[in-house]
């Protein structure tokens, strides 16, 4: 599957030098803010995609498509985290399909806010319990449902644990 993703120059010169790219948990924007989203997303890839290497505890992101488009993204446009003046990359590469978990980039921002994520208006829970909350998470994974809540064209993101100089 090809993705895209964007990194930091140094972030880019670590995967020419070691041969291997994961996230560090250190330099990741949450900084605790978002890591119980971030650690429910690492429980769905292990359930769906499998167990991540040994060290790899976060994944690593990647654009699958932006408003509908498959194409490589504008960076002009697309900075995300990086500021003017700090080198950033865009990497195209080719992950295999089944060591990748596709979602809605829109209803991930429900989860890294801790709300209840329904796919359909009629199905809106205004004080859903704990459980029901995070039942409600696994819809971000619907990424080719037209529901009522959410934008079309969508921009579907993808997470995968490593990436390697020389494949996979």
């Amino acid at each position: 599957m090809l993705l895209w993703t964007i990194q930091h120059k140094t972030t880019y010169d670590i995967l020419l030098e070691t041969g291997r790219l994961i996230a560090n948990e250190k330099s990741l924007l949450f900084e605790g803010a978002f890591r119980s989203s971030y650690d429910w997303l690492a429980k769905q890839m292990k359930k769906r995609i499998g167990m991540p290497p040994n060290g790899v505890r976060y994944p690593i992101w990647a654009w699958y498509q932006w408003e509908g488009v498959r194409k490589r993204p504008d960076m002009r446009t697309h900075r995300y985290g990086g500021k003017k003046g700090i080198p950033i990359v865009l990497l195209s590469i080719d992950v295999p399909d089944n060591m990748v978990l596709l979602s809605d980039f829109d209803m991930w921002h429900v989860i890294l806010n801790d709300g209840y994520l329904p796919l359909y208006e009629k199905d809106d829970i205004e004080y859903p319990s704990e459980d029901e909350k995070l039942k409600s998470w696994e819809n971000v994974f619907c990424i080719d449902e037209v529901t009522d809540c959410w934008y079309i064209p969508k921009s579907t993101q993808a997470t995968f644990w490593e990436l390697k100089k020389n494949g996979f």
